[in-house]
């Protein structure tokens, strides 16, 4: 009897042990498949950070193509000096460079070559007269390259009718092709004057009329002008003949 409680204590004692064993065992596989897998997953990541910023690349800089603002286009402006080489260059006497440089050896020259040809004197300069008479010239010039043009743009056409308008003495403004209320207003106003249609608009054959008519008078204009020269030419002749001493008769009383 002893002997069998012995043995079962020392069975139970024997599973007890061996429970525990067991239990300690479990919990250290337990503990190493945790710490197992907690540590792939840190392994992971750390070599997917190295990774990473070995394959990573600075983005490449995006420059933004620059557009050039498109230049406004200035007209240059016309000085006097300027105008009278453009005449001088038109009539054919002058053959450089429109800068406005009135004493540079060209522009001499071509003065010179006008006195020449309308009998004014050999000299390389010009009268008042003369000189605004050239002024004159080279803005009726101007006027008749414009009514002449084949240019059949918007613009090039309210060129046309403002140039037309200015010669025939009712616009007054810059002629810039803009045909704006100023315009509108000026054809009105040169309609009701020749005894046209109301409205501020022309039809084919008013503005056919309006720009034939003020080319006639613009070629009147260069034609009096030129003439103009020439009896500047024959005045300062005579003005040059008094003053070297010329006999002038006097009528007999």
């Amino acid at each position: 009897m002893f002997r069998k409680k012995g043995v079962a204590l020392l069975l139970a004692g024997s599973l007890l042990t061996g429970h525990v064993a067991h239990a300690s065992f479990g919990d250290a596989v337990v503990g190493g498949v945790v710490g197992g897998v907690v540590g792939s997953v840190i392994t992971n990541e750390v070599y997917k950070n190295n990774r990473n910023k070995r394959s990573y690349k600075r983005p490449a800089k995006r420059y933004k193509k620059r557009v050039k603002a498109k230049k406004r286009y200035v007209a240059p402006v016309m000085t006097s000096e300027k105008k009278i080489q453009k005449s001088l260059s038109t009539l054919g006497f002058y053959h450089g460079k429109i800068d406005g440089e009135i004493n540079s050896y060209e522009t001499r020259t071509a003065i010179k070559s006008m006195n020449n040809a309308y009998e004014i004197g050999d000299t390389a300069s010009l009268s008042p007269k003369a000189r605004d008479a050239l002024i004159y010239l080279g803005d009726l010039f101007v006027f008749d390259r414009t009514l002449i043009s084949k240019d059949n743009s918007k613009r090039a056409k309210g060129k046309k009718i403002q140039t037309a308008l200015k010669i025939h003495g009712f616009y007054h403004t810059k002629i810039d092709g803009s045909v704006g209320p100023g315009t509108r207003k000026t054809i009105s106003e040169y309609k009701t004057a020749k005894g046209l249609s109301h409205g501020n608009r022309l039809d084919f054959e008013e503005e056919y009329q309006l720009i034939s008519s003020a080319k006639k008078m613009n070629d009147k204009n260069i034609d009096s002008t030129v003439t103009s020269l020439k009896g500047n030419s024959a005045q300062a002749k005579t003005n040059s003949d008094n003053s070297l001493g010329t006999v002038v008769l006097q009528p007999a009383n």
